[in-house]
C-alpha cells in the first residue's frame, strides 16, 4: 500500500512498480503514452456524460407524455430501441 501513496518512484519499495512509474512520469515516451491514455479516458467519459444527458432528456419527454417515441428518439439522438427500453424501465 505504501507504494500507491508515493508520488515519486524513488520513494517506492516495489522495484517493478517504481520502474513503471518512472517510465510513465519521467521518460518522454512514457509521458506521451500516459497523456494519450488520459485523453482517451477523458473522451470516453465525455461521451458517457452526453449519453446520460440524452437519456435524461428522453425520460423527461416520456414523462410529459406529449411526444411520440419516434420524436423522442429524433430529438434526443437515441435509437428507437433505447427509447423503448427507457419507457419499459420507467413503467416497471
Amino acid at each position: 500500500m505504501h507504494d500507491f501513496n508515493c508520488t515519486q518512484a524513488s520513494d517506492m519499495n516495489f522495484e517493478l512498480m517504481a520502474d513503471r512509474t518512472r517510465y510513465l512520469k519521467e521518460n518522454p515516451k512514457g509521458v506521451s503514452e500516459m497523456c494519450r491514455i488520459m485523453e482517451e479516458m477523458r473522451n470516453e467519459s465525455l461521451k458517457e456524460g452526453i449519453k446520460e444527458g440524452m437519456k435524461e432528456a428522453a425520460l423527461r419527454m416520456l414523462a410529459a407524455g406529449k411526444y411520440a417515441l419516434e420524436e423522442i428518439a429524433n430529438i434526443s439522438g437515441l435509437s428507437l430501441e433505447e427509447v423503448n427500453q427507457l419507457k419499459t424501465e420507467r413503467n416497471a
